[in-house]
């Protein structure tokens, strides 16, 4: 079973406007229903965008041990913002996956031992429970690439190849 089919899941923006530009925001709010975690910095960042998304549990960092790993993180990969930050943070001390499309906060997921998942992996996971078809998904790829989303074409077909080899 895929990781994201049962686990909490943190929230970085980037995949939040990725399936927003496409429609299908509302994927993500029924995929994982009662598991959706949001650093109140990424919370601010949709507020700023004026986008909003049900069923979220928004996180504030609160201990010394949580601030200790924001500025750790802060000092290292300094090209990560406060949301790619707080994700990370809320994934770590919450038991959850982190969700991001941004490769810095990939790698510093990786680095941390952090579950790290894009938006394939939410689609992978949604053709997994039945969601979506693998045409669905791939389709759902392709509007996301053309609204700006960056996923190398490489990824892209590999993904696209995976799942519609699986028909």
């Amino acid at each position: 079973m895929h990781r994201l089919a049962a686990g909490k899941a943190s929230l970085d923006s980037s995949v939040i406007v990725d399936f927003y530009l496409v429609g299908r925001l509302v994927l993500l709010e029924e995929m994982f229903s009662g598991r959706l975690l949001m650093s109140d910095f990424v919370k601010q960042e949709l507020v700023d965008a004026r986008l909003q998304i049900a069923g979220v549990e928004t996180i504030s960092l609160s201990t010394v041990e949580e601030w200790e790993f924001f500025r750790k993180l802060q000092q290292g990969r300094p090209g990560l913002g406060p949301g790619e930050l707080g994700a990370l943070c809320v994934a770590r001390f919450h038991d959850a996956a982190l969700v991001t499309n941004d490769r810095q906060a990939r790698l510093a997921a990786e680095e941390s031992e952090i579950s790290v998942h894009g938006g394939l992996g939410v689609l992978e996971c949604a053709i997994e429970v039945g969601r979506l078809s693998g045409e669905q998904a791939v389709q759902i790829l392709e509007e996301m690439i053309s609204q700006g989303a960056w996923i190398s074409y490489e990824l892209a077909e590999k993904f696209k190849n995976k799942v519609l080899r699986s028909r």
